[in-house]
This record gives C-alpha cells, sequence and structure tokens, in this order.
C-alpha cells in the first residue's frame, strides 16, 4: 500500500481541518496515497490556524494509555440488533441511561431524551426517505443497516455548516472539522479523501448497490425540499466509502460485540499492523485511540484491522479482499520458518527424531492463499517434503498426510461446532475434548484450529457447571493469547475476566476446602487485576466489564 509518512517534531496542532496525534520528534503517521492531494491543504490549515498553547508541550516518547487521538464520528450507524438499544445521535445506551424516544412516523430513528430537542427537527426532513429504507433494501437486496447508513451520511452533507456539497470528483476540499475539548469534531467534507476501492467491491455487491441507490435518488428528489444535489454516483460513492472505512463502536463488555459502525476519517488515517502499538475504542459517538505500549520515536503508529489469532496467509486474504491492499507489517514481512505464525498453521512433522513442523510451501513462498490438497508441504527442521502425489517405500499414498490431518479436523470441529448451536452441551463438550486429545502433538499446540476449539469448549464447561473444567481451559487460552498477541489487548482483559468469574465460582463450591476455596479466591483477585490493568491502557478506565 503506497502511504505518506508525515515524520515531523509536531506535538499536537489544531486546525478547522485537525489531525490530533503525537509525531513528537519523528512519530509517523501515515496516509493513503488518495490522501495526498489533501497533504497541502492539511499542512496550511496548520501553519495558519496552530495554537500550541492549548495543548502541554510533550516532546518525547508515548507511554502506554496515552491518547493519540480522539474523534467524534462524521456519522454511524447501529447495528440491526442494537438499533433500539442506542440513541442515533449520541450512541449513548438506553439501559444506562433512558429509554428512547423512537420516531412515531419512520420508526426507523430512536434518540434518547437529552438528544431529541435538537436531533428531531433535523430527522423531520428526511423522515419521509427513512421509511422507504425497508423497503429499497429488501426490492434491492442490498443490506439495509448499509441503506441507512448511506442516507444518514449523505444528510451529512447539507446539515454540516460550509461544506463544499459536490462530493464525486471534487476538485478541493474545503477545511471543515474543529476541535473541542481535545475532540476532532470531523464534518461530512473531511470524509472526501478516504479511499473507497470501490471499483475492487465485488460484482454482485455494486449491482444490489446500485439499485438501492437508484430507488433512494428517487426518493430523496421527490420527498426533500430544498436544492438538493443527488446523484446515483454519490450515493454509490458513499456507500463503497462505508465498506471500505467503517469502524466498529462500543465494544468494551465482554462479547466484544460492535453495537453501531462509524466514519471517522482521520482515525482511518491509522495504517493496519499485525503487530499493533495503538488500539482503537469508543465512548458514545467518540472514538479513541491509545497507545498499548510505550512508543519511542521514529516509529509509526498504527492499529489492527482484523482478527490477529490468524495464519498469515488468512489475515493477508483477509485485508486483500476487505482492505484491498497486501500486508507488509514486520510480522507479515519475517520469515515464515522463524516466525511464530508458522505455529499457528503447522502440522507436526512425524519422522522419528524430528520435532520439526511440516508447513505448505505457499506459505513459506509468501502466497496469500493455496488449495491445501494441492500444496506441497515442507518440514521446516528436516526439510521433508510432502505433496498430494507422495507415497512410501512400498508404492501406496502416505496415509496421514498433513492435508488429510486437517481436513479431519476442520470436518471433526464442524461437527462439535454443530452440537453447540443446537445447545447440546454435554455432547458438544465431549466432542470439544476428544477433538483435543486426537489432534494434540498433531498440530502445533498454537494451532489456530486447536485454539479454535478452546472458547466453545470452555463455555460447555461453565454451561453444565463444571468451573474448575472451565479454569483449566480458559489457562490455556490465555496461555496462547499472551504468547501472539500485544500484552495490552481487550480480548486477553475479556478472558482474564473470564478465568476471575470462574475462580470465585469454584472457591464458593459447595464440595471444595477452605484451603481450596482461599487459593481460587487468591486467583480470581489476580486474573481482576489483570483486567483493570490492561483496561486502563485500552479504555482510559480500570474497571471491570459488565
Amino acid at each position: 500500500m503506497h502511504v505518506f509518512k508525515l515524520n515531523a517534531t509536531l506535538v499536537l496542532w489544531q486546525a478547522r481541518v485537525f489531525l490530533l496525534f503525537k509525531t513528537c520528534n519523528g512519530f509517523s503517521w501515515s496516509f493513503d496515497c488518495c490522501l495526498s492531494r489533501c497533504l497541502t491543504w492539511i499542512m496550511e490549515a496548520f501553519i495558519l490556524t496552530a495554537d500550541f498553547s492549548a495543548y502541554p508541550p510533550w516532546i518525547g516518547n508515548i507511554k502506554a494509555g496515552e491518547v493519540v487521538v480522539a474523534e467524534r464520528a462524521v456519522a454511524f450507524m447501529p447495528r440491526a440488533h442494537y438499533h433500539s438499544a442506542i440513541c442515533h445521535s449520541c450512541c449513548c445506551d438506553f439501559v444506562k441511561n433512558s429509554d428512547g424516544v423512537k420516531c412515531s412516523s419512520c420508526q426507523n430513528v430512536v434518540h434518547c431524551k437529552t438528544c431529541e430537542e435538537k436531533a428531531l427537527p433535523q430527522h423531520r426532513k428526511w423522515c419521509s426517505v427513512y421509511k422507504e429504507i425497508n423497503r429499497i433494501a429488501k426490492e434491492s437486496d442490498c443490506d439495509q443497516d448499509l441503506v441507512h447508513f448511506v442516507l444518514s451520511l449523505f444528510s451529512k452533507k447539507y446539515s454540516d455548516p460550509g461544506n463544499n456539497r459536490k462530493v464525486v470528483g471534487v476538485e478541493s476540499i474545503n477545511v471543515g472539522g474543529k476541535v473541542e475539548d481535545g475532540i476532532i469534531n470531523s464534518c461530512f467534507q473531511d470524509a472526501l479523501g478516504l479511499q473507497t476501492h470501490q471499483s475492487k467491491m465485488p460484482k454482485a455487491w455494486r449491482n444490489s448497490v446500485q439499485k438501492a441507490c437508484q430507488a433512494l435518488q428517487i426518493v430523496i428528489m421527490n420527498e426533500c425540499e430544498g436544492d438538493l444535489d443527488c446523484s446515483v454516483g454519490e450515493l454509490e460513492w458513499l456507500a463503497a466509502l462505508v465498506n471500505t472505512n467503517a469502524h466498529g463502536m462500543g465494544a468494551q463488555g465482554l462479547r466484544n460485540t460492535d453495537v453501531a459502525l462509524g466514519i471517522f476519517p482521520f482515525v482511518s488515517m491509522l495504517n493496519h499492523s499485525c503487530r499493533p502499538n495503538c488500539c482503537f475504542a469508543s465512548e458514545g459517538n467518540v472514538m479513541f485511540v491509545r497507545a498499548i505500549q510505550d512508543i519511542s520515536t521514529d516509529n509509526e503508529l498504527c492499529v489492527s484491522y482484523i482478527n490477529l489469532y490468524e495464519p498469515r496467509s488468512t489475515r493477508k486474504h483477509e485485508l486483500s479482499v476487505t482492505k484491498h491492499f497486501d500486508c507488509n507489517c514486520q510480522r507479515c514481512m519475517e520469515p515464515l520458518e522463524s516466525s511464530l505464525d508458522r505455529f499457528l498453521e503447522g502440522c507436526m512433522c512425524n519422522v522419528k527424531g524430528c520435532d520439526g513442523l511440516l508447513l505448505k510451501r505457499s506459505s513459506l513462498d509468501g502466497h496469500v492463499s493455496g488449495d491445501g490438497e494441492l500444496t506441497p508441504w515442507i518440514c521446516d527442521t528436516c526439510s521433508r517434503v510432502l505433496d498430494p502425489m507422495s507415497f512410501d517405500a512400498e508404492g501406496k499414498q502416505i496415509a496421514e498426510t498433513p492435508w488429510v490431518l486437517v481436513g479431519k479436523a476442520e470436518e471433526q470441529m464442524a461437527i462439535a461446532m454443530s452440537a453447540c448451536r443446537e445447545r447440546h452441551l454435554k455432547d458438544a463438550r465431549a466432542l470439544l475434548e476428544k477433538f483435543n486429545v486426537d489432534f494434540s502433538g498433531k498440530l502445533h499446540h498454537l494451532h489456530v484450529l486447536l485454539f479454535d476449539s478452546l472458547t466453545p469448549l470452555m463455555n460447555c464447561h461453565r454451561a453444565v457447571g463444571d468451573a474448575e473444567g472451565g479454569v483449566r481451559v480458559c489457562r490455556r487460552i490465555l496461555s496462547c493469547l499472551e504468547k501472539v498477541l500485544p500484552n495490552s489487548s481487550l480480548e486477553l482483559a475479556n478472558f482474564y475476566f473470564c478465568l476471575g468469574e470462574m475462580c470465585f465460582e469454584r472457591a464458593e463450591a459447595s464440595d471444595i476446602s477452605p484451603v481450596l476455596a482461599k487459593h481460587f479466591k487468591k486467583q480470581a483477585h489476580e486474573a481482576f487485576q489483570h483486567v483493570r490493568q490492561i483496561r486502563k491502557i485500552c479504555l482510559g478506565k480500570s474497571d471491570l466489564p459488565n
């Protein structure tokens, strides 16, 4: 991916278009190539309007837990399951704060009582269009949330003052954002520099989006008053922008479930790394990016876009398909044979005296993907080569080749997960335990298939009242995660919390001795302390999750 890397001695710079980040003495903030046209006006805006007096002179290293950037969403869209659970203006949780006030006309927008007075007058201008969202999505076979998000983002073009209303083919960008209390309040115009990769979207997706946007454009032009500049191409462009740049919001609890998706233009400038030094988490409609480790000068600030406990080929394929770039981060560029990544996909070599790993040749060669049945496998220690045409000394095909082994593991895993979904928990637990017995020692103990079996196994133990079994499995999960993920990760915090809960459950059981109860309570307190430490760094608060 082509990027601009801004190295400067700036600390925090304020302008109407604002990047709140620390580039102190060499910190790097990477810009996607489509933002090259924005670089000049960003720096001009800084030179003309920067006000350093508002910020302390942080010159030096960034400490773990420090906020790198804070930005309010240009627009966001609650996920379908949480549509009536959060305010569509401030993203507050109705369960914690108040009951929502749903628009009685369109039934598609909900506000908290605090936002109602300010938000509803603006919403009424678009209410008749919101009414048609469900119909448009159904008739075009397009995602309803995406249609809703496109309309919400398009409406910002007319609610943000001073916007240049032309979107497609924009020649210049008017500075429109501002900063209040250290938070970037981005506007519609600020989102226009983001990449969309519209031409790379799947054809089926583009066709359904085009149908939806054609119908949406007709409704907008027929229902809305005033001088509106709305084209189908513009709406399609906004759909691609959402599909490429939307960030998950609200995942601070145990479920790691995003309650909404939002557009954050400046947060989106942070590059991905499979070994990130920053993380992002939202509070309300504001996204905070924090350092998860001490960062010295001349290091690029980066976050992760994807699940990091995946083989390299899987990560690279996902980023290629969803974000349209080939990951060249440090973790992905290390030779696989000496990288931790080899453990996530390797099978143990069964040659006597060899403790090496069999790896796909396509993975060793750095290819994004390969057919497991057709790709030769090579041992990273004894250099043994196996491929689909391999035969033993008697001319018979080798029985347990790595691709056969992986295929069997995937098949058994699918059966166990089916039992989990059907809530046959005792059967599922037995199947998952058998899975681990059958494939431990054949797959590396960090292999993604073994790891993926552990969380459902832990949940089965808990569901049938076996807290001690759950504790044992949870410790295995944490052991794997601590080897693969950054030390400060919300995923780690969530499993430490589960460990603490199960230790307390075991301590309070009627069949346990006072000595063991004290032991488990101590372990619980230690686990909760880990949770507080991690959440303090990642979220800026040390409370336990709900």
